[in-house]
């Protein structure tokens, strides 16, 4: 099987550590893993902040960069997210529109996808840690199984330990432009989060939006108590070296 990889903006720049897991896992499970050309912002912010106009044009870009055919997989729940938004931004019975439908029904996140694949259930990865699970909200909804596949990849894991959060689907505050106009609410739901987190005295905090780890980690480096923040994909790909990973 062929995939292609649709990386986002967040990730290339910031947690490039997490594409490269990605590929790992996908190859471990025999899928051949494609990164097309050119990909730059999927249109959410401009979504968000009501620039519809710019958002069709990036929707735009996206249609021709994913053109052929075959699964998009990409490990970030809000961008996958925003693809599967790309319809409402054409008319009905448009060009646009059809292709628009089409990308949306194969595009996936990433812990989406895995637990679909043939031999996903026996992964073979063992990775002695405790691990604290923050469920983005943004997988919430999506698909029948999208919250709960990362949950299902991790318990897979032998060895790790995998607790949550007392509300483990609670937003984290982050929400995009959100923290930005709502600083201090965004704030206190941070700072609710981080205090949730530290009372089960995790080793490493995991997460399936890369977006929730920046701000979660970010707080609690402010805190003066930094955890290793790693998407799921890296730690099926370190259970999968059998080797003591670097965070350790």
């Amino acid at each position: 099987m062929r995939a292609h990889l649709f990386i986002p903006c967040l990730v290339e720049d910031c947690h490039p550590e997490a594409a490269e897991a990605v590929v790992e896992v996908l190859e471990h499970l025999n899928v051949e893993a494609h990164h097309p050309a050119g990909q730059t912002c999927c249109g959410q912010l401009a979504y968000k902040t009501g620039d519809l106009k710019n958002a069709r044009v990036l929707a735009r870009r996206y249609l021709d960069i994913f053109a052929e055919p075959g699964p998009v997989v990409c490990p970030s729940g809000s961008c996958v997210k925003m693809v599967r938004t790309y319809p409402e931004l054409f008319a009905p019975g448009t060009s646009e529109h059809a292709r628009a439908l089409d990308l949306a029904a194969r595009t996936f996140e990433f812990c989406e996808f895995v637990v679909g694949l043939p031999g996903a259930d026996k992964l073979g990865a063992h990775l002695k840690t405790r691990a604290c699970y923050h469920g983005s909200c943004q997988l919430q909804g999506q698909t029948q199984n999208g919250a709960e596949a990362p949950r299902t990849l991790l318990r897979a894991v032998r060895g790790l330990t995998l607790v949550e959060a007392e509300r483990a689907d609670r937003c984290c505050g982050f929400g995009g432009i959100f923290s930005l106009q709502f600083t201090s609410v965004s704030e206190a739901l941070v700072e609710d989060k981080c205090r949730e987190i530290l009372a089960l005295e995790p080793e490493i905090l995991v997460s399936a939006e890369p977006s929730c780890l920046m701000n979660i980690s970010g707080h609690l480096a402010r805190l003066g108590k930094p955890l290793p923040a790693l998407h799921v994909a890296q730690v099926l790909a370190a259970g999968l070296k059998k080797e003591t990973p670097p965070w350790k």
